[in-house]
């Protein structure tokens, strides 16, 4: 860019600034009005922008009545720990850091930024107050009484959050943990990640977002649009609704109740399964590994494979390509060919619950334990 582009982008910066002061409504009592001075330092902000900044911390206590059951925070970005304790009240820390043009301005930015808590019946209500100019990053730690359900607004905080009683997640993104929660976590989240450990139960429904579960002590429910999930420990039964995700679920020992799976697109894994199953997917491929002897269904769409390990012990096999192939373990059974059908149909080291097993398109492989 030359000199004289230069002097033109000035010239009608400075054309600009003249016509809107000119122009402007009076200022209000207290506020400066247009004056050379005043022009040229605001063309001298545009320039320059804001460059400093300044770090804030202010600490608070606040009382909570024990009627109160829930604790809402709104807090659209920055960073959020939430620490559920045996107190009866709620011990705030807010750190705040702001630009600003000058490091004055910075500061006043940064000490304008106000931590509110408000009750309303059984709710309280933590928002933080922010001046319109610069920009401010907060970082707020909470320590609750641990009985206290946990809602959190949407937001993309980066949040950690232990040790109460329930969540309940609004639109959340970003990255956020959530460990020791004594009932369920549940609600939506839209990209990023999170990652629950120790908890009640969980029900999710999910876009874009990578889900770690670990020790879920009850019923796992996800609805999921992409990402990945990635689960172990699972105590409860399993109930999985996914659209364009990799599902990877392991050490199931502990798992009740019946595991379900409906997958369009991505793939599942399961390995350490020991109780009933039901696996439906349309373009995903399967792979199973069963610790036990228990009834599995598996329904596929596509020309994607089957893959399973059976338990040690007996069962009962029935398995049907449709247009693929069946590979079985030596001495095993044999596979009938109709067509384009291929079959295998009958008991395994004596028998015992029924492993049922359909692709329309693709193989099937029975491996060896």
């Amino acid at each position: 860019m030359g000199k004289r582009e230069l002097l033109l982008i000035a010239a009608f910066v400075i054309a600009g600034a003249i016509v809107y002061q000119v122009t402007a409504p009076p200022p209000a009592a207290g506020e400066r009005g247009f004056s050379p001075g005043r022009l040229v330092e605001n063309i001298r902000r545009e320039m320059r922008g804001n460059r400093s900044s300044a770090e804030i911390t202010t600490t608070s206590t606040h009382a909570v009545d024990s009627a109160v059951t829930e604790l809402r925070v709104a807090l659209p970005s920055g960073e959020l720990t939430i620490a559920g304790e045996d107190r009866q009240d709620i011990a705030a820390e807010l750190l705040v850091r702001s630009n600003g043009y000058d490091d004055a301005e910075a500061e006043r930015l940064a000490k304008a930024s106000v931590l509110k808590v408000d009750h309303a019946g059984v709710r309280v209500n933590v928002t933080v107050d922010f001046p319109r100019e610069g920009r401010q990053t907060p970082k707020l730690v909470l320590h609750v009484p641990s009985r206290l359900q946990f809602k959190l607004d949407p937001s993309s905080a980066r949040s950690r959050v232990t040790n109460v009683a329930e969540i309940e997640l609004s639109n959340s993104r970003g990255e956020s943990e959530f460990k020791q929660i004594a009932g369920r976590v549940s609600g939506s989240y839209r990209g990023g990640e999170v990652r629950i450990t120790d908890v009640g139960g969980v029900k999710l429904t999910t876009v874009g977002t990578d889900v770690q579960l670990q020790q879920i002590r009850g019923e796992a429910s996800l609805n999921m649009r992409s990402g990945e999930l990635q689960g172990s420990d699972l105590a409860g039964p399993i109930d999985i609704d996914s659209n364009g995700t990799d599902i990877a679920l392991e050490k199931l020992d502990k798992t009740t109740g019946i595991l379900r799976i409906n997958a369009v697109s991505g793939s599942v894994s399961v390995k350490g399964l020991r109780t009933e199953g039901r696996i439906d997917v349309r373009g995903a491929d399967v792979d199973v590994v069963l610790e036990r002897a228990a009834p599995l269904a598996i329904y596929a769409e596509g020309d994607d494979p089957i893959e399973m390990t059976p338990p040690p012990g007996g069962y009962q096999l029935d398995a049907v390509a449709s247009d693929g192939i069946i590979t079985l373990p030596p001495d095993t059974l044999e596979v009938a060919t109709k067509g384009e059908e291929r079959r295998a149909t009958g008991p395994v080291n004596g028998g015992g619950p029924t492993i049922t097993i359909r692709n329309a398109h693709g193989n099937i492989t029975v491996r060896p334990r």
